[in-house]
């Protein structure tokens, strides 16, 4: 009996070895001769078809059976148009992986109807860095701090549409008591830097830091605008003095109601596949995207465009959903109100 017993679990550990490579030789044979094609949610040149086509020139190597990396730009309705085809019509089987606004993945959240997907099914890849947005006013409007926010009316530009720089004004009032007044219209990012150079604007609330760094880079440490907050789950590492908004709140209701806002920050740029996708290939895309994410070669070009290598991993975004998405009812409502106003 001690014999039969033996063999038999030698037995299972050749099977449990030899499967592994089994596993790993089906990945190879299906995707030898394929494409995987990257669907970016918006035009070419922004920030996130250009992550995309960063990642997109190495991850392939990564891959089992090395396929081709093409990426596709399907612009419309702040990118839902991309995640909702992604989420719906690609195909399943490892072939199609998405990337798109990083507040698309609570859009359901706040009750948008044409948001057709529940982001917690989806097969998360990850993205390459998490953001920090900032409040902050040129120094001539003389906004120390934020009590000086809170002390008289602050003209914050904004491109209205329901953006980061649209939402975050109104979430400082409502929870800061802020006396932010907003002017929308604007075109793009590059138009707010512009408005508040001008004088037009005393700041802006919701910029990423990541791109003032590199569209203004002499502003804060030359000291051209003050920097009153920063916005996000984690803060900046280069940002040490800059108080966190986290840290000041003060009541757990807010609290909760600022962090379902806050949970986009942090899946900054995101990268997400069908739901159902075979788990093997799930497995190949995670892998070769965390070592992508090592990839010297990738470092490097990510270093020449001013790309923050940070990465965020699939259990992490999965984990940041799950949190948002069992948030209060009340913090829940209190979100879909800003985010109308915001629109």
């Amino acid at each position: 009996m001690a014999n039969q017993i033996t063999r038999a679990i030698a037995l299972t550990g050749l099977a449990l070895i030899s499967s592994a490579p089994a596993r790993a030789d089906a990945v190879e044979d299906f995707y030898k001769g394929k494409n995987l094609s990257i669907i970016v949610g918006f035009s070419p040149g922004g920030g996130y078809d250009l992550n995309a086509r960063a990642i997109g020139r190495y991850i392939g190597k990564h891959i089992p059976g090395n396929p081709k990396v093409i990426v596709q730009n399907m612009p419309g309705a702040g990118s839902l148009t991309a995640i909702n085809h992604m989420a719906n019509l690609a195909p399943k089987d490892g072939t199609a992986i998405a990337t798109f606004s990083r507040g698309t993945p609570f859009e359901p959240l706040m009750g948008n109807k044409q948001a057709q997907f529940d982001p917690r099914n989806l097969t998360w890849i990850g993205s390459p860095s998490r953001e920090t947005n900032l409040v902050f006013t040129r120094s001539q409007s003389n906004f120390k701090t934020l009590d000086d926010l809170r002390g008289r009316e602050v003209i914050i530009a904004t491109t209205g549409g329901g953006a980061d720089t649209a939402t975050f004004p109104l979430i400082m009032n409502a929870v800061f008591k802020t006396k932010m007044k907003i002017v929308t219209g604007y075109p793009g990012a590059s138009e707010l830097l512009l408005a508040v150079e001008r004088g037009e604007a005393d700041g802006m609330a919701g910029l990423s830091w990541g791109y003032l760094k590199v569209a203004r880079p002499a502003w804060v440490p030359e000291k051209k605008v003050d920097v009153q907050l920063q916005l996000g789950l984690s803060k900046a590492t280069d940002l040490p003095n800059v108080p966190s908004a986290l840290d000041l709140v003060k009541d757990q209701a807010d609290r909760q109601f600022l962090e379902v806002f806050l949970a986009r920050l942090a899946i900054a740029w995101p990268l997400a596949g069908p739901a159902n996708m075979p788990a093997d290939r799930a497995t190949a895309l995670r892998a070769a995207f965390a070592e992508t994410m090592k990839d010297a070669e990738y470092k490097a070009e990510a270093e020449k465009q001013a790309i923050d290598v940070d990465p965020v991993f699939a259990d992490e975004i999965t984990s940041i959903l799950n949190r948002v998405y069992t948030a209060s009812p009340e913090a829940i409502e209190r979100a879909r109100q800003i985010a109308e106003a915001a629109r």
